[in-house]
């Protein structure tokens, strides 16, 4: 027993790893998080006219008790009828008429992200999921070694 729970423990630490580095390698979902760096890095850089500033829904912050938001939309030449972005600004900082910064997706030209170095997430966001997944291996173990079928 103790051995396939050790098998089983070694096996979900390497899937673990490799969701990791497939994610932080190649650009998954998460990458800006686990690679610590700005939103979408890798995209085509430019400016863009911001054409609406509106406050962010409830719905959007996600909680009561989050910093106001704006939501921006910015204008481009590829796009001149506006793009709203889906990051959560902070209020007040932008007005309409105002130039940006931004980073284009590569693939997606109707994803932009403005590009501002002090929207990183903070080290526990960056770090704390990489280390529960380096730890659940090490919990999963500990449970199943303790773990008794006879009563």
């Amino acid at each position: 027993m103790l051995v396939l729970t050790s098998i089983g423990a070694i096996v979900v630490f390497f899937a673990v790893l490799t969701f990791v580095d497939d994610v932080g390698s190649k650009g998954g979902p998460f990458a800006w998080r686990i690679s610590r760096h700005r939103l979408c890095t890798r995209g085509l850089r430019g400016t863009a006219v911001v054409i609406g500033v509106r406050r962010a829904a409830l719905y959007q912050r996600k909680a009561l008790l989050e910093s106001p938001a704006d939501v921006v939309t910015l204008a481009t030449a590829a796009v001149p009828h506006g793009i709203e972005t889906s990051q959560k600004l902070p209020a007040g900082q932008y007005v309409v008429g105002q130039t940006v910064e931004v980073v284009q997706h590569l693939r997606d030209r109707y994803r932009l992200f403005v590009d501002r170095p002090d929207l990183e997430p903070s080290p526990l966001v960056v770090y704390g999921p990489l280390a529960a997944g380096a730890m659940a291996p090490v919990i999963l173990l500990r449970a199943a070694t303790r773990l008794s079928l006879t009563p």
